[in-house]
C-alpha cells in the first residue's frame, strides 16, 4: 500500500534532483493521485478503450508502468478479454513496488515486467502490441530522442490498435502558461500540499520534466506516422491523446 506523500516536506531535494528511487516508489501512488489532474479519468478510460480492440490476444505494453496501476485496472476490469500485459520501466524500485501490487491482486503470473530504458526497449516483431500506454513518461525523455521512440512505437502497433499518451503540457502564450501554472499550484494546495512542498518539487523537476505544447505533441505523433489522433482529455496543463493505427 502506498504511503502518504511527504517526500518534499521531509527532504530538501535539490534542483533537478528528482529520480524514481525507493523513496519516490514508496509514495508514488499517493503522489500521482494528488498531483495529476484527471489521473483517475485516464485510468478509467484505459479499460474502456482496450475493450474496443478486436485482437486475440490483446497485447498491451505499458511504457513507464511505474507501480502498475494501469496493468491492474486492465487485468481486474477486463477478465473476459484475452490480455497479454507487459510493464516496462527503467526504475528497479518502481518495478519492485509494481510486482508487490500485482501479487496483492493475484495477477503477477499474468504480467511480464521488464526493467529497461524506453529508448532501448525492443518490441517483439513476432508478437506486436495491440496497445501501447505511455502515461506521463514521454515528458521525462530528452526532446531529441522522442521522435525516434514514437516512430518505433508506431511501427510496432498492430492495425486496429492504438497508443494512449498522457502528458503535462506547456503553452506558447507566456501569460496563459503562467496562469495555468498558478491554477495547478492551487490544485495541489487543495489536495493537501504546502507551498514549501510545491516549491521543492518544482525545483527538483527543473530540467528533468520537459513539457511540450499540445500542438508540438500532436506534430510529434503525426511525424511518427500516427494520423488518427484525438485529444481525449485536457485539464489546463495536463492531457491525454489517443492515436489509432
Amino acid at each position: 500500500m502506498s504511503q502518504i506523500d511527504k517526500l518534499f516536506e521531509l527532504n530538501q531535494v535539490g534542483y533537478g534532483g528528482f529520480i524514481f528511487d525507493e523513496s519516490v516508489a514508496a509514495v508514488f501512488d499517493d503522489m500521482i493521485a494528488r498531483s495529476v489532474p484527471l489521473y483517475a479519468d485516464v485510468q478509467q478510460s484505459i479499460p474502456a478503450l482496450v475493450s474496443m480492440v478486436e485482437h486475440d490476444p490483446v497485447r498491451v505494453i505499458d511504457l513507464g508502468c511505474s507501480t502498475g496501476t494501469s496493468l491492474i485496472h486492465l487485468a481486474t476490469q477486463l477478465p473476459d478479454i484475452p490480455l497479454q500485459l507487459t510493464g516496462v520501466d527503467a526504475s528497479a524500485a518502481m518495478l519492485e513496488k509494481c510486482h508487490e501490487k500485482l501479487e496483492q491482486f493475484g495477477i503477477a503470473q499474468k504480467t511480464t515486467l521488464v526493467e529497461a530504458d524506453i529508448a532501448d526497449f525492443e518490441f517483439n516483431t513476432t508478437e506486436p502490441p495491440s496497445v501501447v500506454l505511455m502515461n506521463y513518461t514521454l515528458q521525462f525523455i530528452p526532446a531529441d530522442s522522442r521522435l525516434e521512440i514514437m516512430r518505433r512505437i508506431r511501427q510496432s502497433i498492430q492495425p486496429g490498435g492504438f497508443l494512449l499518451l498522457s502528458e503535462k503540457f506547456s503553452h506558447t502564450n507566456p501569460k496563459l502558461d503562467q496562469q495555468f501554472v498558478e491554477l495547478y499550484c492551487q490544485y495541489k494546495k487543495q489536495n493537501g500540499y504546502s507551498e514549501l512542498e510545491i516549491s521543492r518539487k518544482r525545483d527538483a523537476l527543473e530540467n528533468v520534466l520537459i513539457p511540450h505544447t499540445v500542438a508540438e505533441n500532436e506534430a510529434l505523433l503525426r511525424s511518427a506516422g500516427f494520423n488518427n489522433i484525438e485529444l481525449l482529455l485536457k485539464w489546463f496543463n495536463f492531457g491525454t491523446f489517443v492515436a489509432w493505427v
